[in-house]
């Protein structure tokens, strides 16, 4: 049996009044961006620049209904 293929994760870093920063590709990126990859089925990670806390799942159940 194939060994199942590994989401590709995208590491984004918080910044203060929530700007989200991908490092990867060297620009800011908006929060239907985090939902639309979350939902397309990429392995999001967001951490906290500031104290380097991953806080992937606060920011995504805080933008889920909008």
């Amino acid at each position: 049996m194939a060994p199942k293929r590994a989401r590709e994760q995208r590491l984004i870093k918080r910044y203060a009044g929530s700007r989200f920063y991908e490092p990867s590709t060297k620009s800011y990126v908006s929060v239907d961006d985090l939902k639309r990859w979350h939902l397309e089925g990429y392995d999001i990670a967001v951490r906290d620049a500031e104290t380097g806390q991953f806080v992937t799942q606060d920011v995504l159940a805080t933008y889920s209904t909008n």
